[in-house]
């Protein structure tokens, strides 16, 4: 009684398909070498604790550090493209881990810097109410000066 010739035949083109989708999503980006975008820069040692301390406080779960154009008229969105270019893979180049977000309670911060100052970002960490009236932001009060400052530096890179 064997396998029909039919199913074998649709068990053979499924395994192929298969294998063409995991070579086009994994195996050919992980072969090109990909040399980042301008976006992606060297952290000095402040920033890159900025970022440490980012990841720590957990910053990440609510703000995504990416520009999607279908968030027009949400938030600080006014249309797409105000708040710089659409975000590419290239822009991540280097960045373990990849702050992508997770629930997404807060706006996205790629180029924050370029729409808010250092005393914003500042103010906004140890209270944010003060600059964002209706924020669910916790306040960051409690850190000491200098990780406040480390914040800042980091969060200036996102430009």
């Amino acid at each position: 009684m064997g396998i029909p010739v039919e199913l074998r035949r649709l068990a053979i083109g499924s395994f192929l398909f298969l294998l063409v989708g995991i070579s086009g999503t994994i195996l050919l980006p992980y072969l090109v070498d990909d040399p980042g975008s301008a976006a992606a820069l060297e952290l000095t040692p402040q920033q890159a604790r900025g970022r440490a301390l980012y990841k720590r406080e957990g910053c990440w779960y609510c703000h995504t550090q990416q520009v999607r154009s279908t968030e027009a008229h949400k938030g600080t969105v006014v249309r797409p493209g105000d708040i710089g270019a659409e975000t590419i893979p290239a822009d991540y180049a280097g960045q373990k881990p990849t702050f992508w977000g997770t629930e997404r309670q807060g706006p996205d911060l790629s180029h924050t810097a370029s729409r808010q100052s250092e005393v914003w970002q500042r103010e906004h960490l140890k209270d944010p109410r003060s600059t964002s009236p209706g924020s669910i932001m916790p306040s960051f009060g409690h850190l000491p000066q200098d990780e406040i400052e480390a914040l800042v530096a980091y969060l200036m890179t996102l430009k």
